[in-house]
């Protein structure tokens, strides 16, 4: 579990070292400003397809080739990045790595491998933390790498550096993660490999699928239109913004890898899950009403908590839903379904905040998350619902 810990979280770095620097490398090779949130969103786009395809086939071929096929594939984007000089082999650097990064539904799989319903949440709690740690380490080396230039000139250095972070993950899998699903446990290759539709007309899952989606949407109205808030309301820039969601990362993962095996051992996934889409949307409501860089770390712990209580419990329930031969499909599902989710949300907050200025779309995220506890709900009350209240 270590091991797939280390993979991770390198994988992850490496995407995070890109995000500061991307935007202004974007706008040096030709893209207009207004269009770099595009070429951020290709990065989704790719992710939602990915997502239930590598999943799947982890399925049907195991998960260790998967995983070593999209660090490669992953490298290989950041390598294309470091060297697109126009908008489309931008466009296309972004897609593939969106593609790659599918693979996080075979980690997840892989992780439910080998552990148990008694063990699951802990091992799933820790693999969450991977993620957080990545997010919060990748954009702060990224920063270091970049140095004082604002005008994306090092974006080759960065890049290079990610892609080299993604073959050390590369090697990481080859020499010390063994396979996890053996040949006996895999679906049959002439079996008809399940569509993503077919997982929507389960109820349990297609509930706690709708879930998913509308709580990433409604966390990533908050991570697009954070930094303009920020700006407009308090008056901070990057560096004190970075510190903010430094400290938010750091509440995120220190429950995620600490406690959250316990709390799910003494309340339940289920109510995990549902406390954690509250304390969501407590957090987004309380940001409109921040005043101070104070009130906004207060209001961001209470969204911390319930980013680390929902992220694992979920992965959870959605593994506990599935059959053990069809894990990678329904998993690679459910982040597909967060990728649909980064996908609507920064549009919707787009639209609001046009319409009625940069407070709102933190309000619309509050209402959509009640709606994902709406969703849970009607999960766990479905006919045979002990199927997602283990671990």
């Amino acid at each position: 579990m270590f091991t797939l810990f280390l993979v991770v979280f390198l994988d992850l770095i490496g995407f995070g070292m890109i995000i500061p620097v991307f935007p202004f490398y974007a706008e040096r090779i030709g893209v207009a400003p207004s269009s770099v949130i595009f070429f951020l969103g290709l990065y989704s786009v790719g992710q939602l397809v990915g997502a239930p395809l590598w999943g799947g086939l982890s399925d049907r071929i195991g998960r260790r080739p998967v995983l070593l096929a999209t660090l490669l594939a992953n490298a290989a984007a950041s390598w294309m990045l470091a060297y697109a000089d126009t908008g489309l082999t931008l466009a296309i650097s972004r897609i593939i790595s969106g593609l790659a990064a599918g693979n996080i539904s075979t980690a997840y799989a892989y992780t439910t491998d080998i552990t148990t319903d008694a063990t699951r949440p802990k091992a799933l709690g820790l693999l969450g933390s991977a993620f957080g740690m990545g997010f919060i380490l990748g954009p702060a080396l990224g920063g270091l790498l970049a140095g004082n230039a604002d005008d994306g000139s090092s974006m080759g250095r960065v890049a290079h550096a990610a892609a080299l972070l993604s073959l050390l993950a590369f090697a990481l899998t080859v020499f010390r993660l063994p396979e996890s699903l053996p040949p006996e446990a895999r679906r049959s290759k002439t079996s008809t490999r399940q569509p993503l539709s077919a997982y929507f007309r389960r109820p349990i899952l297609r509930d706690l699928l709708f879930a998913t989606l509308v709580v990433v949407a409604a966390v990533a109205i908050f991570q697009s239109t954070m930094a303009l808030f920020g700006a407009e309301r308090l008056g901070i820039g990057p560096r004190t913004l970075g510190w903010v969601y430094g400290i938010t990362g750091a509440i995120s993962v220190s429950i995620q890898a600490g406690v959250i095996g316990r709390l799910t051992q003494r309340f339940g996934a289920p109510a995990l899950a549902q406390f954690g889409t509250v304390m969501i949307a407590l957090g987004l409501a309380g940001i409109p009403l921040a005043q101070s860089v104070f009130w906004l770390c207060g209001t961001l712990a209470l969204f911390a908590v319930g980013s680390a209580c929902f992220n694992p419990s979920m992965s959870g329930l959605v593994a506990a839903a599935a059959e053990p031969h069809e894990r990678g499909g329904v998993l690679g599902a459910h982040q597909g379904a967060a990728s649909l989710g980064r996908v609507v949300g920064p549009m919707v907050a787009s639209g609001v905040a046009q319409l009625a200025g940069l407070t709102w779309p933190f309000v619309v995220g509050a209402a959509v998350c009640v709606l994902g506890t709406v969703l849970l709900r009607a999960a766990l009350r479905a006919p045979h619902h002990q199927h997602v209240t283990s671990g």
